[in-house]
């Protein structure tokens, strides 16, 4: 019996092995048309490549062995609750959206690189030229403290280009200047020739913003009927300098009844004596702007002369009050229809007020002017030219650009002003168009070699003494100015924009 048994298990042993041995997984032998299609994915399917940079240009393997890169900037230019960068925070307030974006940024960013990043604020900004006087002293003093220098917006950059004080940072390794992450109407109209002296990019960001007008929302709702009035202008394509001129018309009011109209008193518009200045960027006029072949003017082209004297027109109106820089304050007291907001929105979250504020674009010229227009406002980045660390300095600009673009652009743009600044669905729509189809930003800075011709400074010059009981003489002006201001303009390009 055991035998038999024994014979048996045998038996089915040896059956199975031949089985086996026959089937097509027991080798290459035997080809099924599924073998042979895994075969042939196997064999034309590319091999996975390994990235080869990081944080935008940089190189993967780039390390820096605990290397500190220091930026300066004004005071409350890194953090404040006004315009601020956010370059380097320690100790981020968890509820702060911005600084927890910010330590996100810079704690990857020097982990994978092995450096420190760290920003003082050195001078204080009165609206001077504090910044250039303070880059200029540690030049001097042969100072390497900082590899790069974020300056106040209104400072004459020309003057560190007339000085040879600034580095070309285009000719910095690992910059791709070309990405999306850097601001290339910024960069490209201060461009001298093939030197970027001055660039912007997310690194700056929240500073550079779109100046625009708040409206009394509640105002509107009693005068008008419907806070959505201006609005559908804007909807429409009918916010015009007259649709703001007739909407203005008979908001004044002497609340406290004295018969003297004052800052404690209601008008249509309110705001401080370069208020409406902004009016002229807004209909389409550049002002002064580099070019291929070098500066370009349109001050005095009849639209200008147009312009000037319709904006001459309105702020003399009894419903505006545009005479003393305190008159902004009038339309948080809620005094005011309408003002005029710098290029911060972050005042709005700290602004308590019980009438709502709306945004809305500055109005077009006329009804020929096809696009709304905002003037942008902000500073850009320059590198002093005693630089030596010009590694570092690309790759951590490189970094922290495409960081910025990663990190707080979304943060700025989708939690910050989306959900915690804007107050309404209208402002937010507005606010996002102004950031990119109605925006002029690329006119933060321009490397126009005399004061009288920057930020729109002949029209500047003009509306803010006419605001202030001047009279209005712009054309001639811009004809006594115009030769001189092209001969300077023209010498400082020819010298500085050489390859």
């Amino acid at each position: 019996m055991k035998k038999k048994i024994l014979a048996f298990w045998l038996a089915v042993i040896l059956t199975a092995l031949a089985v086996v041995a026959c089937s097509p997984a027991a080798g290459p032998s035997v080809d099924t048309e599924e073998t042979k299609a895994a075969e042939t994915v196997a064999q034309t399917e590319p091999e996975t490549e390994a990235p080869t940079t990081k944080w935008g240009n940089n190189p993967i393997d780039l390390r820096f062995d605990g290397k500190e890169f220091k930026i300066a900037t004004y005071l409350d230019g890194n953090l404040s609750e006004g315009w601020a960068c956010y370059f380097d925070i320690d100790e981020p307030e968890q509820s702060d959206t911005m600084q927890v974006a910010s330590f996100n940024r810079n704690t990857k960013i020097e982990e994978d690189f092995g450096v420190e990043i760290t920003c003082d604020e050195p001078w204080n900004w009165w609206g001077g030229s504090e910044g250039y006087l303070y880059m200029i002293t540690l030049l001097d003093s042969g100072d390497t403290t900082y590899q790069l220098f974020f300056l106040e917006s209104y400072i004459n950059l020309a003057l560190l280009v007339i000085d040879e004080r600034l580095y070309d940072i285009g000719s910095l390794p690992y910059l791709n200047l070309e990405a999306d992450y850097y601001n290339h109407a910024y960069n490209d109209l201060c461009r001298l020739g093939t030197k970027y002296l001055t660039i912007a990019s997310d690194m700056t960001y929240p500073c550079q913003s779109a100046v625009r007008l708040y409206v009394n929302k509640q105002r509107l709702t009693d005068v008008f009927g419907d806070e959505s009035y201006i609005y559908n202008f804007v909807d429409s394509g009918d916010w015009v300098f007259d649709k703001m001129f007739e909407v203005v018309t008979g908001q004044n009011e002497d609340v406290n009844h004295d018969n003297v109209m004052d800052g404690n008193d209601y008008y249509g518009f309110a705001g401080h004596p370069d208020s409406w200045c902004y009016m002229f960027p807004s209909s389409g006029l550049r002002g002064t702007y580099l070019t291929d072949t070098g500066f370009e003017f349109d001050y005095g082209t009849q639209k200008a002369v147009d312009v000037v004297d319709k904006i001459a027109e309105f702020v003399t109106k009894p419903e505006v009050r545009v005479k003393e820089w305190s008159d902004a304050s009038i339309f948080f007291n809620g005094n005011s229809l309408f003002t005029m907001s710098g290029s911060e929105l972050r005042e709005l979250r700290y602004k308590e007020t019980t009438f709502g504020v709306g945004v809305v674009p500055f109005p077009k010229f006329d009804d020929e002017q096809e696009h709304y227009y905002a003037y942008g406002a902000g500073g850009g980045l320059v590198v002093p030219v005693n630089l030596d660390e010009p590694e570092l300095t690309g790759a951590m600009i490189e970094a922290m650009s495409y960081g910025s673009h990663e990190y707080l652009v979304p943060a700025f743009y989708e939690t910050f002003v989306q959900q915690k600044v804007l107050q309404d669905d209208k402002s937010k729509e507005y606010w996002s168009k102004m950031m990119s189809d109605w925006n002029f930003r690329e006119f933060t800075q321009v490397f126009a070699p005399i004061e009288d011709i920057r930020f729109y400074g002949p029209a500047f010059k003009m509306i803010n003494r006419i605001s202030t009981g001047g009279t209005n003489t712009y054309s001639s002006y811009w004809d006594q100015i115009s030769e001189s201001m092209r001969l300077i303009c023209d010498q400082f390009y020819i010298s500085f924009m050489s390859d």
